[in-house]
């Protein structure tokens, strides 16, 4: 089961960095901003810099994906009753 978790995980911090550049590729081009857009506008001045918003919002991407792509591996796991899986997903 860990290193299922570990997997799903890691496959989901992979998933959620590569999203979160699609739907800012997504954003720039339908706003017709002309430049890429790699971060949320107002994120730069509360963060103190475009790097440090970049970096924000990848990692807290990543993090998503990390947590979600772990968190299914209690939903796949066959040999748990559903009642138990649902806990165990949903109860934290």
């Amino acid at each position: 089961m860990g290193k299922k978790l570990a997997k799903r995980a890691a496959i989901g911090v992979a998933v959620g960095v590569a999203l979160e550049h699609i739907a800012a590729l997504i954003t720039s081009i339908a706003l017709h901003l002309g430049y890429y857009a790699p971060c949320l506008v107002s994120l730069p001045e509360r963060v103190g810099g475009e790097i440090n918003a970049v970096l924000w919002q990848m990692g807290l991407c990543a993090l998503l994906g990390g947590v979600v792509g772990g968190c299914s591996a209690f939903l796949g796991a066959k040999q748990w009753p559903v009642g138990l899986r649902l806990l165990a997903f949903l109860g934290p």
